[in-house]
């Protein structure tokens, strides 16, 4: 008999899913972690999995959503009075690209073309959703430069994104040093 979730249950079991199944995905890799195997984790069958999600590459999708999810609240805790100053915002800056929350780090090139080639664009295109979430940032920071573009911005985080999922081929020892050097020119560029 399937399990019957109320809303609080279903938000909670959705949760421990995205989070356990990151874990596997961590731990495995994409392509050994089954289905199967992330529902079992929950303590559901297999079945019941698709009640939450359509197939293993929205789930992906949807774990890059639960984190970013986590992300923006990581900013809002930083906020004193409603808003982030310049050490705040490098404090999130240092903690979102130090964490171990980029599933792409765990994923090599040709599951990351598989699942680019298997979602929809706006999934890992949406010029929208880095607006709405760039420009929502950028009205928590105390006196941002008012000169400072979006784009340049979202650039500047993207690439350090793409420094932590090359994070091998630099050198270990310094890689927390480096990632503190751009944030700071982050930081000069916002803050003017």
């Amino acid at each position: 008999m399937p399990q019957i979730f109320d809303e609080a249950g279903r938000e909670k079991m959705r949760t421990l899913l995205l989070e356990n199944g990151f874990e596997l995905i961590k731990k495995y890799g994409l392509k050994k972690t089954s289905i199967s195997d992330i529902a079992k984790s929950a303590g559901i069958a297999t079945g019941t999995f698709y009640n939450f999600f359509k197939n293993k590459e929205e789930f992906v999708y949807q774990i890059i959503v639960h984190k970013r999810e986590q992300s923006k609240a990581m900013l809002s805790e930083l906020t004193k009075d409603g808003k982030l100053d310049k050490a705040a915002f490098k404090t999130y800056i240092m903690m979102l690209y130090t964490s171990d929350n980029n599933i792409f780090e765990y994923l090599n090139e040709s599951e990351i073309a598989q699942l680019k080639a298997r979602w929809p664009e706006e999934y890992w295109r949406s010029n929208t959703n880095d607006q709405a979430t760039i420009k929502q940032m950028l009205k928590m920071l105390k006196d941002p430069n008012p000169s400072c573009n979006w784009k340049v911005l979202g650039n500047m985080f993207k690439s350090l994104a793409l420094i932590g999922h090359g994070k091998e081929q630099l050198y270990p020892d310094k890689y927390t040093e480096t990632i503190e050097l751009f944030s700071d020119c982050i930081v000069r560029y916002v803050f003017g």
